[in-house]
């Protein structure tokens, strides 16, 4: 039985060119499982960024109202009363990202998923989740306040 060359080169040619199906799925296949593995890990990671980000947020806007209180004692200005509540416009000049002043208080919420409030002078800033913002376990687990403290009496320190 004669082979023509035609057929000898349809053949030839045949083995060389492209994937079958089975190994595309194959390839398809190893690629979900290693998302699947890679992906928790991955938003857990993020999840913890997240919240180091607003704790330091919350850390800076902190030191700046101290920062603040010591520049108007310094010049024989009047403090702001315990109670009355923090502008971002008093402490913006204290708040720095990467060396660069923070302009407004949307470049402060930047990235945190919620909103990082300011607070009242006396109490402590916290943060606001964005509604429709899923949870983050790790806001919790570090201890980032969620919400006003309670002040004491006016004759405690």
């Amino acid at each position: 039985m004669l082979v023509s060359q035609r057929e000898i080169a349809y053949t030839h040619r045949r083995g060389k060119v492209g994937m079958t199906l089975v190994e595309i799925l194959v390839v398809i296949a190893i690629i979900a499982a290693l998302a699947s593995i890679i992906y928790p890990a991955i938003m857990d990671s993020l999840k913890k960024s997240q919240a180091a980000m607003i704790a330091q947020r919350l850390d800076a806007v902190q030191k700046a109202e101290v920062q603040y209180s010591i520049d108007q004692q310094t010049n024989g200005s009047a403090l702001p009363n315990n109670g009355d509540p923090v502008t971002f416009l008093q402490v913006q000049q204290y708040l720095t990202r990467f060396g660069v002043q923070i302009q407004g208080k949307t470049d402060l919420d930047q990235g945190t998923g919620g909103t990082v409030q300011l607070g009242t002078w006396g109490s402590n800033p916290y943060f606001s989740a964005a509604s429709g913002v899923s949870s983050n376990q790790y806001i919790s687990k570090y201890n980032i306040p969620t919400g006003p403290l309670p002040q004491g009496s006016p004759g405690e320190n």
